[in-house]
């Protein structure tokens, strides 16, 4: 098992980081942390703090034409890329996902400040995972946490969404491969899905995995559509009337209007409204 010590951020590709990143600030409250130029590899971007959740949020946007970040753009369009976790040793994590039937793809990297390898989403059914260590030296970002941020009123990330064709064997993938524990399970039958959230191991984040029951479901359209990955990321407001209202004005329509389905009250920022993201901004019952 790979243990996680810590989930550092979760990344989006973008054609361009600098109106990502001021849209994100203005609508979602996340607070910009600084810009890191490209080193090389065909990309640059920045990273941002996300309220109430110890993790960062980062852009990356390429810098050149036949970039892997720019492949990624021509073949899916701006959206969710993939999730970086701490780990305490990079060689050890290596070898333990070997023992786990894994390819460290790429090999163990050094980018200067991190050295790093990849789960590919082929062998983890759809996400891309980057295990990292930061080299000696590396100074930790200080994450501030508290406010309630931008114009949606948002408290904290809750979970980000994994859709993928088998509910069952996702699950068992994260509990073997990274500790996750079941946390709570679901099916509804009237939007043709089945669910799960999973607890991350040192992380107040939780994972959330998607599947679908029927074929018509929006699940099901979306794995057909662009195939098994990261479906949208969930945080929570203070108020969702308020946050609509405040969307609104800011000429933002909230996709599916106000939903009350049993669950808890909320509504959706469409991908082509937030620059690639599907939000889910949801309220606690008071």
């Amino acid at each position: 098992m790979i243990r996680i010590k810590r989930v550092d951020h979760i990344a989006m590709g973008a054609p361009d980081w600098r109106a990502q990143a001021d849209w994100l600030e203005r609508v979602l409250g996340f607070r910009f942390l600084g810009h890191f130029p490209d080193h090389g590899e065909g990309f640059e971007g920045c990273t941002l703090q996300v309220p109430g959740t110890d993790i960062e949020f980062e852009i990356i946007a390429p810098t050149r034409p036949d970039s892997f970040l720019q492949r990624f753009l021509d073949n899916d369009g701006p959206g969710l890329h993939h999730i970086a976790i701490e780990v305490d040793d990079i060689e050890e994590t290596a070898a333990e996902m070997e023992r786990l039937g894994l390819t460290p793809f790429g090999g163990i990297r050094d980018d200067g400040s991190w050295r790093f390898t990849f789960i590919h989403p082929k062998e983890s059914g759809g996400v891309l995972w980057q295990p990292f260590v930061p080299k000696d030296g590396s100074a930790p970002v200080a994450r501030q946490e508290g406010g309630i941020g931008g114009l949606v009123g948002l408290v904290r990330v809750d979970h980000v969404s994994v859709a993928v064709p088998d509910i069952e064997r996702q699950i068992a993938f994260q509990e073997r491969v990274f500790g996750m524990e079941v946390e709570g399970r679901w099916q509804s039958e009237a939007e043709g899905y089945a669910g799960a959230v999973l607890r991350i191991p040192n992380s107040r984040l939780k994972f959330e995995i998607i599947a679908p029951i029927r074929e018509e479901s929006f699940v099901a359209k979306f794995i057909r559509e662009r195939r098994p990955g990261l479906h949208h990321i969930t945080a929570e407001v203070e108020s969702v009337d308020a946050a609509v209202a405040a969307l609104r004005q800011a000429g933002i329509e909230p996709w599916g209007g106000i939903v009350d389905n049993g669950w808890k009250r909320h509504t959706f920022i469409h991908p082509k409204q937030s620059g690639g993201v599907l939000f889910q901004l949801f309220e606690e019952p008071r």
